[in-house]
């Protein structure tokens, strides 16, 4: 009996890791890029709003500001608005101190705007993002965490883009700053595979990228046609992708990127990741909504996340029925064809420039921090499946 249990789970897991390695196989191989567009003439007539979700973020919040500054399109187009939560008094003083203020009236660095209380009776990044649109009157909108920070052509070069009406967003590559310590090397890595091998591949072969909370443009009319952002999900970027996915629209991966900050303790990282994983597993039935176009990020935020459980159960299973003294030829099998389809993603993961110098360290590193981040997600899920947890520890 714990022979066919064990041996279940592992054929599971292994087809879903062999999937999984063929699709990081493919993008490998492909050599798609993000697209690059030189910004061009703005264009004057189409309007942005900036949108800036905060919450005790005084000692990051300048880098969304002072880049804002520095953006190539004309001021009178762009409006920020920035979104802060009840008794968060610390945020508002330094934006005092990098802003003009009037109240709640804000120029920062020519760029008008305004700052708001989400006053929704929801906390969380999705339910201020949707209290902020209903003071957002713009073509666009763009939405930047406070530790990023907006390059001086992005909002050309989205306009661009947005002008086809095929395109239902743009998400700008994001790549972690440089910082001293292994743990942000291997956000780094990370980033890097997945913004520059595995998210151009998506969008050349599905046209379905994914909006990834941070440095993305939408049109305002579509973004309010589909409802807004989902408050109920842990990963309101990913259920907005599935659901633009559906309407049958694009999201594209452009450069130039936009610099963000590393996750500094291991702990904090750990439960970034795990509100992730959770919100891609409770975002498949979206997600299934949006196929065929949406398989390839139902593989990789909705199933394989899983594996690290599935395939933790079967060795186990395995090893209980060896100290019964059965014989698992089943299970055996099982785990070799998990171990080779394993082995076989590794391998190409670290071909496809994966850490650019010390990839393995850095691969084995974020390996470990996704296990543990699976095992809470899968606890997160029994105890609190819908609720928002702010990343913490940002450099």
């Amino acid at each position: 009996m714990l022979d066919s249990i064990s041996a279940a789970f592992g054929i599971a897991s292994a087809a879903i890791i062999a999937a999984n390695s063929i699709l990081v196989i493919l993008a490998s191989l492909s050599k798609a890029r993000p697209l690059e567009l030189e910004p061009g003439s703005p264009q004057e007539h189409v309007s942005v709003a900036v949108i800036v979700p905060v919450y005790r973020e005084g000692p990051r919040v300048r880098y969304v500001l002072r880049s804002l500054g520095e953006v190539r399109y004309p001021k009178d187009r762009l409006t920020l608005v920035v979104v802060g939560e009840e008794g968060d008094d610390e945020t508002y003083r330094e934006i005092s101190r990098l802003c003009e203020t009037s109240g709640n009236l804000l120029d920062c660095g020519g760029v008008r705007g305004v700052y708001v209380v989400n006053r929704s009776g929801v906390r969380g990044k999705p339910a201020a993002l949707n209290y902020a649109l209903k003071h957002v009157n713009a073509d666009v909108v763009a939405v930047y965490d406070a530790e990023d920070t907006v390059h001086r052509d992005h909002v050309s070069i989205a306009v661009r883009l947005l002008e086809d009406r095929s395109v239902g967003a743009v998400q700008f590559v994001r790549e972690v700053s440089p910082y001293p310590s292994d743990l942000a090397e291997a956000q780094r890595s990370d980033f890097y595979f997945y913004y520059m091998v595995l998210q151009p591949y998506l969008m050349r072969k599905t046209g379905l990228a994914e909006v990834c909370g941070s440095a993305f443009f939408a049109r305002l009319s579509l973004l309010k046609s589909l409802g807004g952002f989902n408050e109920s999900s842990p990963a309101e970027d990913l259920d907005l992708t599935y659901r633009l996915g559906a309407r049958g629209v694009r999201v594209l991966v452009a450069l130039p990127p936009s610099a963000t900050r590393p996750v500094v303790r291991t702990s904090s990282l750990v439960k970034q990741r795990a509100r992730w994983i959770r919100g891609g597993i409770l975002s498949i039935p979206t997600g299934l909504r949006a196929l065929p176009r949406s398989a390839p990020l139902l593989l990789v935020t909705g199933l394989t996340p899983l594996t690290s459980v599935t395939s933790t159960v079967a060795v186990l299973l395995l090893v209980a029925g060896l100290i019964k003294g059965s014989a698992p030829v089943l299970s055996w099998y099982a785990i070799s064809a998990l171990a080779a389809a394993c082995l076989l993603g590794t391998l190409f993961t670290l071909l496809s420039g994966y850490g650019r110098g010390g990839g393995l360290k850095h691969l084995a590193a974020m390996s470990v921090v996704y296990f543990l981040a699976s095992w809470r997600a899968v606890v997160e899920l029994a105890v609190s499946p819908r609720s928002w947890t702010r990343s913490e520890s940002k450099a």
